[in-house]
């Protein structure tokens, strides 16, 4: 049953991925659609962290799967490595930098507010 609920949360946030992602087709060099994705998964961890400790199974549909499903770490790595190819290396390191301390800060702060609301 387990790997039902991770099954399901996978699928359901690959296309969610695909979605938001179909929403930057606007072109340009620089991965929006990538460090949005990301950046929206980090601050919905932080939110899933506090709400599903006691639920092991939303944690497996919550977390692995649906945020598995959703960001995208490897698709990172693959903007971060075109834009080097391409010799934007000021937006690489934008985009590196964003992508990392906006993140682990959109965790924080989301995990922060969340156990505060519900106590």
């Amino acid at each position: 049953m387990n790997l039902t609920w991770v099954f399901i949360g996978g699928g359901i946030g690959a296309a969610l991925r695909w979605y938001l992602s179909s929403l930057y087709q606007s072109g340009g060099n620089f991965p929006m659609a990538t460090l949005s994705v990301n950046l929206v998964g980090c601050l919905l961890i932080g939110i899933f962290s506090v709400l599903v400790l006691q639920y092991p199974r939303g944690s497996l549909f919550l977390i692995t799967g649906l945020l598995g499903g959703f960001t995208t770490f490897s698709s990172f790595g693959l903007d971060a490595f075109k834009l080097l190819h391409i010799e934007e290396y000021k937006k690489f390191i934008i985009y590196v930098a964003l992508s990392n301390i906006l993140g682990i800060a959109l965790v924080i702060l989301a995990h922060k507010i969340t156990t505060f609301l519900i106590k």
